[in-house]
């Protein structure tokens, strides 16, 4: 067994549950650190869940990871995150709440690191993109030897500022849907994110594409561990979809804006124009900048968020995956609706490319390209048969594609790293 001497660190949440529990399994787990936890004696937490509805009280009971125990967590901040995570669900521009978030996150980091300081048996530190620059600033100058391991869930930032305006003609309008992620606004904003991934020792990414998004900031390769996420396809409804049928259903699971790609999405849609291609949009930001989406209503169905059974629901009854997004650090979903039977259209800024293999069990296009959208739509349409081959292949994919190998990626990197 080894020592316990990892701590994993996250305000939010995202995926360092499974980081926090693959390393526990392995003996490498010291504590895992958030603000909000649905520990079993939170008072605060009773009190907070009697004012929920249901959608929002299974949010919050969901704040607990299986493979930990109430004393593997420490929390600080608790009252200020259920505030931010409050305030998250009404603000639809994000721009309150980011700053918010910016305030919460970094009194979190330097908690975290007075914690770290006053236990010396602690060699590593994981913490996460845009919630690392304080923290690590203090821990390389108080603590050099602990090593400090920054998760990517998101592309570097710094990186992506220039990705996107290489491609800015395609955003348009839709630029206003943009403007809650100031990195992509501001160069300035981009650099203080290129600062703080230089700051971390070590990287783990999901993605080829996360990968050179930090070598664009000099990060050497060797530093850089990649490990995929994974499905759980039990949750998913592999129908057996019959791809002859008279309409051809396209769904699109995601934030809606220019980030996944939403301008070519609803352009694309108005191109085709076909009573025999529905196109689906699942997800919130149309109410955001909602001049923007008035246009294409008569040729898209906004449904908002929906409960998790209509999401399975629709998963298991379209056909083909739209994600054209602009800048990805992995895309889940993709994985999901693979997982659901469906090919899947996206671009090699994201995971596609680690994932997808052209013409096989999806396609990959350019970013921007509304044109290569129709085009494949249009194909989709009339290949019925080449179509349920592909939704075959997904779900084969998405089987090599598992959390319990994430989790052994997981462990084997920071091994590695503690290693030297």
């Amino acid at each position: 067994m080894c020592n316990p001497t990892v701590i994993v660190a996250h305000p939010g949440r995202q995926h360092s549950f499974r980081v926090a529990k693959a390393l526990k399994e392995g003996g490498l787990l010291f504590k895992y650190v958030t603000t909000v936890y649905n520990k079993d004696d939170s008072l605060l937490m009773r009190f907070v869940k009697l004012f929920l509805n249901k959608d929002s009280f299974q949010r919050a009971s969901k704040r607990k990871c299986p493979g930990l125990d109430d004393n593997d967590v420490i929390q600080f901040c608790e009252l200020e995150g259920i505030l931010l995570l409050a305030l998250q669900r009404i603000d639809f521009t994000r721009i309150l709440s980011n700053k918010v978030q910016r305030y919460v996150t970094n009194k979190f980091q330097r908690k975290l690191a007075n914690y770290v300081i006053r236990n010396p048996q602690i060699e590593a530190v994981i913490s996460y993109d845009t919630n690392s620059s304080v923290l690590f600033s203090i821990l390389k100058d108080k603590v050099p030897h602990v090593k400090l391991i920054m998760d990517n869930a998101h592309p570097n930032r710094h990186y992506l500022y220039h990705s996107y305006h290489e491609n800015w003609e395609c955003v348009g309008d839709f630029s206003k849907t943009l403007e809650a992620c100031g990195y992509l606004m501001d160069s300035q904003n981009a650099e203080v994110y290129g600062e703080e991934v230089r700051k971390a020792d070590y990287h783990i990414v999901a993605s080829s594409y996360s990968t050179q998004a930090l070598i664009f900031d000099n990060i050497p390769q060797n530093r850089i561990f990649k490990v995929l996420y994974g499905v759980d396809d039990n949750r998913f409804l592999k129908s057996n979809r019959l791809y002859s049928q008279e309409k051809l259903q396209v769904l699109f699971v995601g934030e809606v804006n220019q980030r996944k790609g939403i301008r070519q999405v609803l352009e694309a849609a108005k191109v085709i124009n076909s009573d025999k291609v529905v196109f689906n949009i699942v997800g919130l930001g149309k109410e955001y900048c909602s001049e923007l989406y008035s246009e294409y209503e008569s040729y898209v169905h906004f449904l908002g968020r929906v409960p998790y059974e209509e999401l399975l629901h629709q998963f298991s009854s379209s056909h083909i995956f739209l994600f054209p997004t602009m800048g990805e650090g992995f895309g889940l979903v993709l994985l999901e609706a693979m997982a659901s039977g469906l090919p899947v259209i996206t671009t090699e800024n994201c995971g596609g490319k680690d994932i997808v293999v052209n013409e096989q069990n999806g396609f990959i296009i350019p970013v921007g390209d509304t044109k290569s959208i129709v085009d494949k739509v249009n194909w989709a349409l009339t290949h019925p048969i080449q179509l349920q081959e592909m939704s075959i292949e997904a779900v084969s994919t998405a089987r090599n594609y598992t959390w319990s190998a994430y989790e052994n990626g997981v462990r084997s990197a920071i091994s590695q790293i503690l290693k030297g």
